[in-house]
């Protein structure tokens, strides 16, 4: 799989959304981890202080490589959008959301109540509250492509059904022949869309599913139903991921 390509893997309607290189990035510091414990296994320690040392810096990292690489990731259902981000879990529903664009991070413009104005985790847009997805980051480089690139034809709508019928496939690796064959194939729109980084078209997919969500159930702007509130909450396991083996180094490093 290219290092660019996220591909929704549709589980009982789930879809889930992530990037590849923190999971390399993740896989590659598991294999260094178990080197390093089978040569140290091998060879064995100089002392049992520089083992003491070692082990707690390799346990340290390993938490922060779960918690910042493996771990965020966006899942898309019927009832709405989840953003799993390093230490806090959101789930917003379809209803609320307004626009999803890509800046630094793809991100979730949403209508907050105002029971959600205290929340300090996502910050302040026009009209309600916007929520970066950490694990669908848009590099420098994508974002100098995107703010060189022609903007889209008119009828390239975020709600069009074509244009999701089209991401999804693309998304899916295709399976028709190779992807230079098949955007070949695609109608300006849909080879424009294919030229995108990849989390520009995750941003448009979930834009698009988002307003097709909100003609299914047409309502009053600024009016919810049961269990359309957005909600946060703390991940104490994430926490615990990166705290504890951090506290150990500490305590390893003072008692050195």
């Amino acid at each position: 799989m290219p290092a660019r390509t996220a591909v929704p893997v549709n589980t009982e309607g789930r879809e889930t959304f992530r990037l590849a290189p923190p999971v390399v990035l993740w896989w590659a510091w598991v294999v260094f981890v178990l080197v390093n414990v089978v040569d140290f296994a091998v060879q064995g320690l100089p002392s049992a202080r520089f083992g003491a040392v070692v082990a707690a810096i390799l346990f340290c990292c390993t938490g922060l490589a779960y918690t910042l690489a493996l771990r965020p990731r966006v899942y898309a259902d019927g009832a709405g959008v989840t953003v799993v981000n390093p230490f806090r879990v959101h789930h917003i529903p379809w209803r609320l959301i307004q626009t999803v664009d890509a800046g630094e991070w793809v991100r979730v413009n949403y209508a907050a109540p105002a029971a959600d104005a205290a929340d300090t985790a996502t910050q302040s847009s026009a009209g309600g509250k916007r929520l970066s997805c950490w694990a669908l980051y848009v590099s420098a480089a994508a974002r100098r492509k995107i703010a060189r690139g022609p903007r889209p034809r008119r009828g390239l709508l975020p709600g069009s059904r074509a244009t999701a019928r089209w991401l999804e496939d693309a998304q899916r690796g295709g399976g028709h022949g190779s992807r230079a064959q098949d955007t070949a194939r695609l109608p300006d729109e849909a080879r424009r869309l294919a030229a995108m980084p990849a989390a520009q078209a995750i941003a448009v997919r979930l834009d698009s599913r988002a307003a097709r969500e909100r003609t299914r159930q047409p309502r009053p702007s600024g009016t919810t139903g049961p269990g359309e509130t957005a909600t946060a909450r703390w991940s104490w396991l994430s926490i615990a991921a990166a705290a504890v083996p951090a506290i150990i180094l500490v305590i390893v490093a003072i008692l050195g």
